[in-house]
């Protein structure tokens, strides 16, 4: 029996240190609510806000059946309808609690603020979050990299932000995700991996002494697993960094769930999730949440950077951001 037990332990170390790449792979679904008028005020309509939230519950309830780690980035009127209208009949499906406590406190999801900034900042969003209850992440959940004097300017991040609409709250953000363009019309940043960026002009160069950090999305396409798969062969054939700490992000976008219903869910399921628990299962895959990885970078990886830029951007991203 014991001589059976060191065989099969033997097999597995040898087919997981054969692979020839660096595992695991740290994966996050991440959704985003927007504001209007991409996304409905959900504080003007009850109706369409409890059809959104029933999608959204069912869709994080999915995912934490998988144990799949979950970032939920919200624009203002969600958390501001969750405090008007999470009463009653309406907390039946979600514990008695309000729909950001249930996906916080029960499911374990991340509640990181997202903010386009055109009235409420991010401080704003994040006093909104406080106020159904939860404590927000430091994610700062999307911002504008590109061009490097855009309008936003994630360099403020450095230090505690403090509100707009609400002036007499600050939050401070420290985690960097989704670096992207106006519109997303221009070179969103495809990178994974997690390191310091130096400044707006120098954002893939790493910067021990920086405050914040970044992690990488890879692709986010949803369906394809935001490129893990393909980053998952070029582990296999070789082609990464043994010692790097990768990162990909599932972007799923909540109107995407709240009108794809049940059959949304299922092709989910099917051709993300299921392919996911078998490279989970090999070893190959660890899901984290966007602090968690944070956190797992600077305690087990000693705060290395990574920064992967796939072959087909990385011309284009090194032209527009010299290293140095």
């Amino acid at each position: 029996m014991r001589a059976a037990s060191l065989f099969l332990l033997f097999s597995v170390f040898w087919a997981l240190s054969s692979i020839g790449g660096p595992f695991p792979i740290y994966v996050t679904v991440v959704m985003h609510t927007e504001d209007p008028p991409t996304n409905p005020d959900f504080t003007r309509d009850r109706d369409t806000y409890i059809l959104w939230r029933d999608a959204l519950v069912e869709f994080a309830e999915l995912l934490h059946r998988y144990g799949a780690a979950f970032d939920y980035q919200c624009e203002w009127t969600f958390p501001a309808a969750a405090v008007m209208f999470d009463r009653g009949d309406v907390v039946e499906n979600t514990a008695g609690l309000n729909v950001l406590e249930y996906l916080h406190d029960v499911l374990g999801v991340s509640i990181d603020p997202h903010s386009h900034e055109r009235i409420y900042n991010y401080a704003d969003v994040a006093e909104l979050i406080r106020r159904a209850g939860v404590e927000p992440s430091q994610v700062v959940g999307g911002f504008l990299y590109w061009p490097p004097d855009n309008r936003q300017g994630w360099e403020k991040f450095r230090e505690p932000l403090r509100g707009r609409k609400f002036p007499d709250t600050t939050w401070t953000g420290r985690i960097l995700w989704g670096a992207a363009t106006a519109g997303h019309k221009g070179p969103d940043l495809f990178a994974s991996g997690v390191w310091r960026p130096k400044d707006r002009y120098h954002f893939i160069t790493h910067d021990p002494e920086s405050p914040l950090i970044y992690i990488g999305s890879y692709r986010r396409t949803t369906m394809r697993a935001g490129g893990l798969f393909e980053l998952v062969e070029l582990a296999e054939r070789g082609e990464l960094d043994p010692e790097g700490m990768y990162t990909v992000s599932i972007f799923v976008a909540h109107g995407v769930v709240a009108r794809g219903g049940r059959e949304f869910l299922e092709r989910f399921a099917a051709r993300v999730l299921d392919p996911i628990r078998d490279l989970e299962e090999k070893g190959l895959v660890r899901w984290a949440t966007l602090p968690e990885i944070a956190r797992i970078w600077i305690e087990e990886y000693g705060e290395r950077p990574t920064i992967y830029i796939p072959a087909d951007q990385r011309d284009l991203i090194r032209s527009l951001f010299p290293e140095g």
